[in-house]
């Protein structure tokens, strides 16, 4: 049985109850105090209905009783009427009533059909009562996260392939003209092609690494570790990049303890100072500090190269996003290393954030870690 016909059986059953029990009340009533105004005593009637009168029956009484019974039975008649009445009201009403509460259900049920269907698009119109249209939100908000989550995988899966198809055609190109004898393989082509199988591992490996964290997949390892310690010992493993261009390591780290991963969080600074040598200029200075702030740690790299201009700094940390409309992949990696910085700090409970170096100038990395230990 349809909504509409449930309501519509619910009024009509409700009015005749409701009519049925005031008129047996009423009747009931009635037949006690319609006899008593009359001063007659309603004594049933024998089994002849023309039954003469008996001795307490006197002729004056007689009148008086049968036009009790006649008003009676006028009342019956007028509840059977109501009665009739309250039904026709309540068909034409309760199926008025009922048509209008179940057609925004209607409408919401056949979107939620089409949006099954694979009709992305459609929304449901937010009409009707308070609770069906809260419904037809809650409907609405849930068909948009779910579009914005597709674009963006639809994204990242082009992202992905232009990602791996660059090195791929370059080691295509390559060893096919190898093959063909216009390049020798020397060590000089061996090392490019090196570079780009380098790149490509780099790229699936990371990958990986980010799908396990958005899916929860990844377990954090936490214990007792020296921030201080950590960081001296990231700085110092890229020591040797670093001389290379000119660029001046420095750490500044106060004596800190927290709770953490120090495998994740070693990956963590790695990747930020990476990010920081390969745009500042050579000669030019990257500075790793380490300070209590408050109830939290704070861990900042800070260069002196172009930073992050502010309309990027709320992207940066996405999947393969970019600053550089070309999207050259020499200044800026496989593009989604800041995405793992950003997983793995949220993983701690902390945040990472894209600001502004010292006095306006260069670019500036700070993770912010929860609850260190004095």
């Amino acid at each position: 049985m349809s909504l509409t016909a449930r309501l519509v059986l619910a009024v009509v059953l409700t009015a005749l109850f409701s009519v049925s029990l005031t008129g047996y009340l009423s009747h009931r009533a009635a037949s006690d105090r319609v006899p008593r105004a009359f001063g007659v005593t309603m004594a049933p009637r024998g089994p002849g209905a023309g039954a003469p009168p008996t001795s307490d029956e006197r002729p004056g009484m007689v009148g008086a009783t049968n036009l009790s019974r006649q008003l009676l039975l006028e009342l019956q008649r007028a509840t059977v009427q109501a009665a009739a009445i309250a039904l026709a009201v309540a068909i034409v009403g309760g199926g008025w009533i009922a048509l209008r509460s179940s057609r925004p259900i209607v409408r919401l049920a056949d979107v939620t059909r089409r949006y099954g269907d694979g009709e992305r698009s459609v929304r449901a119109a937010v009409a009707g009562p308070h609770e069906v249209a809260g419904l037809a939100r809650v409907f609405n908000d849930t068909a948009d996260r779910l579009q914005a989550e597709e674009d963006q995988r639809r994204r990242f899966t082009t992202d992905v392939a232009h990602e791996l198809r660059t090195p791929l055609t370059v080691l295509k190109s390559e060893l096919e003209a190898i093959e063909d004898g216009l390049m020798t393989a020397d060590p000089a082509t061996v090392g490019q092609l090196l570079q780009q199988v380098d790149l490509l591992a780099r790229l699936v490996q990371d990958l990986r690494l980010l799908t396990q964290v958005e899916a929860g997949e990844l377990t954090l390892r936490r214990g007792p570790t020296d921030l201080a310690a950590l960081v001296t010992g990231a700085v110092q493993s890229f020591g040797a990049r670093a001389g290379e261009t000119g660029v001046r390591l420095v750490v500044a780290a106060e004596p800190l303890t927290a709770d953490v991963d120090a495998d994740r969080l070693h990956q963590v600074i790695n990747a930020l100072i990476d990010n920081a040598l390969r745009h500042a200029p050579p000669g030019s200075e990257v500075r790793v500090a380490v300070e209590r702030h408050g109830p939290e740690a704070r861990i900042e790299v800070l260069d002196e190269g172009p930073g992050v201009p502010p309309e990027h700094r709320a992207h940066v940390f996405r999947r393969l996003y970019r600053i550089d409309p070309a999207r050259q992949r020499e200044a800026g990696g496989s593009g989604l290393g800041l995405a793992i910085v950003a997983a793995i700090v949220a993983l701690h409970g902390g945040r990472v954030e894209a600001l502004a170096g010292e006095g306006g100038v260069g670019g500036r990395f700070r993770v912010t870690l929860p609850a260190p230990r004095a």
